[in-house]
Protein backbone atom coordinates (compact mmCIF):
# COMPACT_ATOMS: atom_id res chain seq x y z
CA UNK A 1 0.00 0.00 0.00
CA UNK A 2 1.35 3.65 -0.74
CA UNK A 3 2.20 5.83 2.15
CA UNK A 4 -0.10 8.33 0.53
CA UNK A 5 -3.25 6.16 0.57
CA UNK A 6 -2.09 5.05 4.55
CA UNK A 7 -2.21 9.15 5.08
CA UNK A 8 -5.48 9.67 3.29
CA UNK A 9 -6.81 7.24 5.59
CA UNK A 10 -5.66 9.03 8.71
CA UNK A 11 -6.81 11.81 7.80
CA UNK A 12 -10.17 10.27 6.91
CA UNK A 13 -10.21 8.57 10.06
CA UNK A 14 -9.42 11.70 12.26
CA UNK A 15 -12.25 13.85 10.53
CA UNK A 16 -14.49 11.04 11.01
CA UNK A 17 -13.68 11.11 15.15
CA UNK A 18 -13.93 14.53 15.04
CA UNK A 19 -17.02 14.97 13.45
CA UNK A 20 -18.33 11.98 15.92
CA UNK A 21 -17.14 13.83 18.88
CA UNK A 22 -18.28 17.20 17.71
CA UNK A 23 -22.02 15.84 16.60
CA UNK A 24 -22.48 14.62 20.27
CA UNK A 25 -22.07 18.44 21.56
CA UNK A 26 -24.29 20.17 19.16
CA UNK A 27 -27.48 19.08 20.49
CA UNK A 28 -26.38 20.74 24.01
CA UNK A 29 -25.12 23.81 21.87
CA UNK A 30 -27.95 24.34 19.15
CA UNK A 31 -30.85 23.94 22.23
CA UNK A 32 -28.80 27.27 24.31
CA UNK A 33 -30.60 30.31 23.87
CA UNK A 34 -30.56 33.59 25.72
CA UNK A 35 -34.28 35.04 24.96
CA UNK A 36 -34.10 38.88 26.10
CA UNK A 37 -31.80 40.92 28.73
CA UNK A 38 -32.68 42.29 32.00
CA UNK A 39 -34.55 45.39 30.61
CA UNK A 40 -36.23 43.85 28.43
CA UNK A 41 -37.40 41.65 30.99
CA UNK A 42 -38.58 44.94 33.35
CA UNK A 43 -40.35 45.81 29.81
CA UNK A 44 -42.60 43.16 29.63
CA UNK A 45 -43.14 42.30 33.80
CA UNK A 46 -43.60 46.71 34.59
CA UNK A 47 -44.40 48.06 31.58
CA UNK A 48 -45.58 51.15 33.63
CA UNK A 49 -42.39 51.89 35.26
CA UNK A 50 -40.37 54.36 33.83
CA UNK A 51 -37.02 53.80 36.67
CA UNK A 52 -36.03 51.05 38.38
CA UNK A 53 -33.94 50.78 41.30
CA UNK A 54 -31.61 48.09 42.09
CA UNK A 55 -32.03 46.90 46.01
CA UNK A 56 -29.90 45.56 48.06
CA UNK A 57 -30.32 41.95 49.06
CA UNK A 58 -28.13 40.71 52.00
CA UNK A 59 -29.06 36.87 52.97
CA UNK A 60 -27.24 35.71 56.35
CA UNK A 61 -28.13 32.50 58.26
CA UNK A 62 -31.48 33.42 59.78
CA UNK A 63 -32.22 34.36 56.03
CA UNK A 64 -31.29 31.34 54.65
CA UNK A 65 -32.78 29.21 57.33
CA UNK A 66 -36.00 31.29 57.06
CA UNK A 67 -36.04 30.88 53.07
CA UNK A 68 -35.74 27.09 53.77
CA UNK A 69 -38.97 26.26 56.21
CA UNK A 70 -41.14 29.11 54.19
CA UNK A 71 -40.98 26.94 50.72
CA UNK A 72 -39.99 23.39 52.34
CA UNK A 73 -37.18 22.88 49.88
CA UNK A 74 -33.17 23.28 49.98
CA UNK A 75 -32.20 26.97 49.30
CA UNK A 76 -28.93 26.17 46.76
CA UNK A 77 -25.76 27.43 47.61
CA UNK A 78 -25.94 29.46 44.75
CA UNK A 79 -28.82 31.35 45.69
CA UNK A 80 -28.21 35.42 45.24
CA UNK A 81 -30.89 37.11 43.42
CA UNK A 82 -31.15 40.44 42.05
CA UNK A 83 -33.84 42.90 42.65
CA UNK A 84 -35.15 46.27 41.60
CA UNK A 85 -37.75 48.46 42.48
CA UNK A 86 -40.24 49.62 40.02
CA UNK A 87 -41.28 52.82 39.90
CA UNK A 88 -43.66 55.52 38.15
CA UNK A 89 -44.11 58.74 38.53
CA UNK A 90 -41.62 58.51 41.76
CA UNK A 91 -44.38 55.44 43.16
CA UNK A 92 -43.03 52.61 43.36
CA UNK A 93 -45.10 50.00 41.09
CA UNK A 94 -43.71 46.58 42.44
CA UNK A 95 -41.10 44.63 42.26
CA UNK A 96 -38.49 42.99 39.53
CA UNK A 97 -36.29 40.06 40.92
CA UNK A 98 -33.79 37.99 38.63
CA UNK A 99 -32.67 34.19 39.92
CA UNK A 100 -30.98 31.47 38.08
CA UNK A 101 -31.88 27.36 38.83
CA UNK A 102 -29.97 24.27 37.38
CA UNK A 103 -33.00 22.62 34.89
CA UNK A 104 -31.89 19.25 34.83
CA UNK A 105 -28.00 19.95 33.97
CA UNK A 106 -27.72 23.45 33.12
CA UNK A 107 -28.93 26.97 33.78
CA UNK A 108 -32.24 28.48 33.58
CA UNK A 109 -31.99 32.21 34.08
CA UNK A 110 -35.57 33.56 34.67
CA UNK A 111 -37.31 36.76 35.76
CA UNK A 112 -40.30 37.71 38.15
CA UNK A 113 -42.06 40.83 38.50
CA UNK A 114 -44.20 41.41 41.65
CA UNK A 115 -46.94 43.35 42.58
CA UNK A 116 -46.17 45.93 45.38
CA UNK A 117 -48.35 43.94 47.90
CA UNK A 118 -46.37 40.62 46.66
CA UNK A 119 -48.66 39.20 43.75
CA UNK A 120 -46.49 37.77 41.20
CA UNK A 121 -47.30 39.81 38.39
CA UNK A 122 -45.47 37.31 35.69
CA UNK A 123 -42.31 35.19 35.15
CA UNK A 124 -39.98 35.70 31.92
CA UNK A 125 -37.69 33.20 31.04
CA UNK A 126 -34.87 35.17 30.11
CA UNK A 127 -32.22 32.00 29.07
CA UNK A 128 -32.66 28.42 28.80
CA UNK A 129 -30.01 26.33 28.27
CA UNK A 130 -31.04 22.79 28.22
CA UNK A 131 -31.79 20.50 24.95
CA UNK A 132 -35.47 19.44 26.28
CA UNK A 133 -37.89 21.03 28.52
CA UNK A 134 -37.92 24.75 27.08
CA UNK A 135 -41.63 23.94 27.17
CA UNK A 136 -41.44 25.91 30.40
CA UNK A 137 -41.66 29.15 28.50
CA UNK A 138 -44.85 28.65 27.07
CA UNK A 139 -47.56 31.21 28.06
CA UNK A 140 -49.56 28.69 29.39
CA UNK A 141 -47.18 27.30 32.39
CA UNK A 142 -45.71 30.53 32.48
CA UNK A 143 -49.58 31.85 33.43
CA UNK A 144 -50.20 29.76 36.26
CA UNK A 145 -47.62 32.05 38.20
CA UNK A 146 -49.76 34.96 37.84
CA UNK A 147 -51.29 36.30 41.19
CA UNK A 148 -50.22 34.01 43.52
CA UNK A 149 -48.72 35.45 46.78
CA UNK A 150 -46.40 33.73 49.16
CA UNK A 151 -45.04 30.15 48.90
CA UNK A 152 -47.69 28.40 50.52
CA UNK A 153 -49.55 29.40 46.85
CA UNK A 154 -46.63 28.43 44.69
CA UNK A 155 -46.17 24.46 44.84
CA UNK A 156 -44.87 22.61 42.39
CA UNK A 157 -47.65 19.45 41.31
CA UNK A 158 -50.23 21.31 43.47
CA UNK A 159 -50.92 25.22 42.54
CA UNK A 160 -48.04 24.86 39.25
CA UNK A 161 -48.68 21.81 37.10
CA UNK A 162 -45.73 19.94 35.46
CA UNK A 163 -45.15 20.42 31.85
CA UNK A 164 -44.41 16.80 30.12
CA UNK A 165 -41.05 16.40 29.41
CA UNK A 166 -39.60 19.39 31.43
CA UNK A 167 -40.64 18.08 35.03
CA UNK A 168 -37.12 18.75 36.77
CA UNK A 169 -37.09 22.53 35.36
CA UNK A 170 -40.74 23.12 36.35
CA UNK A 171 -39.84 22.34 39.16
CA UNK A 172 -36.83 24.24 39.78
CA UNK A 173 -37.98 27.59 38.31
CA UNK A 174 -41.47 26.57 41.00
CA UNK A 175 -39.04 26.85 43.59
CA UNK A 176 -37.08 29.34 42.68
CA UNK A 177 -40.31 31.69 42.17
CA UNK A 178 -41.14 30.48 46.07
CA UNK A 179 -37.66 31.73 47.20
CA UNK A 180 -38.53 35.30 45.59
CA UNK A 181 -41.47 35.29 46.71
CA UNK A 182 -40.30 35.40 50.83
CA UNK A 183 -37.95 37.46 49.97
CA UNK A 184 -40.03 40.13 47.89
CA UNK A 185 -42.21 39.98 51.52
CA UNK A 186 -38.53 41.49 53.48
CA UNK A 187 -38.80 44.19 51.00
CA UNK A 188 -42.56 44.87 50.86
CA UNK A 189 -43.01 47.67 53.39
CA UNK A 190 -45.21 46.68 56.37
CA UNK A 191 -48.86 47.86 56.31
Amino acid sequence: MSTRLIHRREVLRQTGAWGVGAGALLPALAHAAVFMETEQAQQILMPEANAFHLVSITLGETEWATLRRATQTAVPRRFSPQGWEGMAGGQSVGWFMLDRVVGKYDLIDYAVGFERDGKVRGVEVMAYRESHGAEIRQAAWRGQFKGRQGPQALRHGDDIKNVSGATLSCQHVTEGVQRLSVVVSWLRPST
